[in-house]
This record gives C-alpha cells, sequence and structure tokens, in this order.
C-alpha cells in the first residue's frame, strides 16, 4: 500500500535570469517536476527599468530567451511569466500567489565586495520565501575536494548497519 506524502509537490517556481547557473536550476526543477508530477512556473524578474515597457510587458528579447525554456522530459508541463520589480521580492510574491510548493533556482555563488555591494537574490529568498527553497550552485571546472575536518580525537570507521 503506498503511502500518501503530506504535502506533495504539485508546483515548482523556477526563477531564470538566463545564466548558466539558471540553467542548471531549471534542468533540476525540471527532474524534481518529472519524479512528482509537478507543473513548472518559470519566472523571470526584471528591475521596472529594464526589459519590461510602460504596461508592463515584457520586452522581444526576453519573451524569446523565456519561450526557449523547454523541458526535455516529455510530460513536465511548463508555464512562463515575465514580472517586473526587484527580484527577490517578486520570486516570494509569485511563489505565494501562484501557490508554489517549491523554488528551485540558481547561486551565482558571489562572495566578498561584490556580494556585499550587490546582495544575493538567492540569500533573500532563502530568507523570505513561504515555501522550501533549493538553491543550484554550477562546480568550478577546477573545483577541489573537500577535506575531512580536523577533529580533537581520531574518529572509529563508521560501520554499516
Amino acid at each position: 500500500m503506498p503511502t500518501e506524502i503530506a504535502n506533495p509537490i504539485r508546483r515548482i517556481l523556477c526563477p531564470t535570469d538566463f545564466s548558466p547557473a539558471s540553467r542548471a536550476a531549471f534542468e533540476q526543477a525540471e527532474r524534481l517536476a518529472a519524479c512528482t508530477g509537478a507543473s513548472l512556473l518559470v519566472l523571470h524578474a526584471q528591475p521596472r527599468w529594464t526589459g519590461v515597457d510602460a504596461a508592463g510587458q515584457a520586452d522581444d528579447e526576453t519573451t524569446q530567451a523565456l519561450s526557449k525554456i523547454q523541458p526535455r522530459v516529455s510530460g513536465v508541463q511548463v508555464e512562463h511569466l515575465v514580472h517586473g520589480g526587484p527580484p527577490g521580492e517578486v520570486i516570494c510574491w509569485v511563489a505565494q500567489e501562484r501557490d508554489c510548493d517549491q523554488i528551485v533556482m540558481g547561486t551565482h555563488g558571489r562572495t566578498g565586495l561584490v556580494h556585499l555591494l550587490l546582495g544575493s537574490v538567492a540569500e533573500y529568498v532563502v530568507r523570505n520565501a513561504r515555501c522550501p527553497v533549493l538553491t543550484v550552485r554550477l562546480r568550478p571546472e577546477k573545483e577541489e575536494r573537500l577535506k575531512e575536518p580536523e577533529v580533537g580525537m581520531p574518529m572509529p570507521p563508521i560501520q554499516p548497519l
């Protein structure tokens, strides 16, 4: 007898800024949607001064770029949306208004002064969204392996259960 999930994922919000990190997040969201039967809502949030005209309509370039984001897995339903405003606020608001159960978004991994000056949309969303947020970071081409943390005393090997 299958176990029923208390809070199934029905709609996944996947914000995009058309970056490689956003593309990786879309691929992750697509896999999650395929496993859960959820639909995908792909959102491009733009500051009001770029890419959105006075009537709130997206420019042709934005609309074309957004329409190219299509699932590779059959059966995954995708809807596209453009909304003007501060990206973090727009993402959280759309997730709430469209009853999204999960947000899957890319993160650029900026640190230091750049992060301090520009902030992080992903960080804002993680702190303010009313639903779970999965962040996807691109791995650098030459990433060093993590080192085992140093401990005060040696730990015995983990034994299988």
